[in-house]
């Protein structure tokens, strides 16, 4: 462990120095261990926090995912990041709906420059939270925001979460899931994980306040995995998953519009949106 937290203190303290110029007030947290760093993020800001910060750990063992799924990793085999700080998502152009998009967008990016062959992308995106590689699941993105008390009305505490796999998956979720070193080919740290990934956030984050999410519009489609797919849709969770219950929707997923809503085409000549946080999508059987 005193390895993995001394890769993780040592990328933390770049990160904070290259932040400076612009994000003067943003502090880094590396912790041992944590429940779930997006957990310890929510309660600085109902604690008061009003500054921007970024928590890691070596060790997550209550990581969880969209609607309270748990999220497993084992310590120096995933990077488990949060960043936290006070946004007006209300008053971004279009609605603050799709930052997950855009967070996996800039997640991709970084991640895919890294590679010798940066040219030829290789990270794909699952709408609305997941960077997938080949169908198989290499990250996921949880965004949750709260009222902070020490913030103007306007402003909301929000905290993006990451958990990305760089090593190691298990032989038994090989199937559905792949980690860094094998889907690219890239034997990351956790420390170097988050110095690549952090600064693209920063950086992303100041033109999706004042721009939203129409700029990224076009890069998202080129990385969109269901896009031309069968797709099911639920508009509720059944017990933490969908499918354990007949989907409310079923059509051929046609990207996403500016304020990135899924367009579904239902097969009657018309496109419907479906919004982040009212359902979850899978590729049906055979796609």
């Amino acid at each position: 462990m005193d390895a993995g937290i001394a890769d993780l203190n040592h990328a933390a303290e770049q990160l904070w120095l290259a932040a400076q110029p612009d994000w003067p007030t943003l502090s880094v947290e590396v912790l041992p261990e944590v429940g779930s760093t997006n957990a310890h993020a929510l309660a600085l800001g109902r604690d008061g926090a009003r500054d921007p910060v970024v928590v890691t750990a070596w060790r997550q063992t209550a990581g969880r995912g969209r609607a309270g799924r748990q999220w497993d990793a084992q310590p120096g085999q995933a990077l488990t990041l949060s960043l936290a700080l006070p946004l007006a998502l209300a008053d971004v152009p279009g609605g603050g709906s799709a930052l997950s998009l855009a967070v996996g967008l800039w997640t991709a990016q970084a991640l895919d420059a890294l590679r010798a062959d940066a040219s030829a992308p290789r990270l794909q995106l699952k709408w609305p939270n997941d960077l997938w590689i080949d169908d198989r699941k290499l990250a996921g993105i949880l965004i949750e925001a709260i009222q902070g008390p020490a913030l103007a009305p306007e402003q909301r505490w929000v905290v993006i979460g990451l958990g990305l796999n760089l090593a190691d998956t298990p032989e038994a979720l090989r199937s559905e899931r792949t980690d860094a070193a094998t889907g690219l080919g890239l034997p990351l740290t956790p420390g170097q994980a988050m110095a690549a990934v952090v600064p693209a956030w920063l950086a992303g984050l100041r033109c999706f306040e004042h721009e939203g999410f129409a700029p990224l519009r076009a890069a998202y489609d080129a990385r969109d995995t269901l896009r031309g797919r069968p797709v099911a849709l639920w508009r509720h969770m059944q017990g933490g998953a969908a499918g354990s219950a007949p989907p409310d929707a079923q059509g051929i997923a046609q990207g996403v519009d500016a304020q990135g809503a899924l367009l579904v085409d239902d097969g009657l000549g018309a496109l419907q949106p479906w919004s982040i946080g009212e359902v979850s999508v899978r590729p049906r059987s055979g796609a």
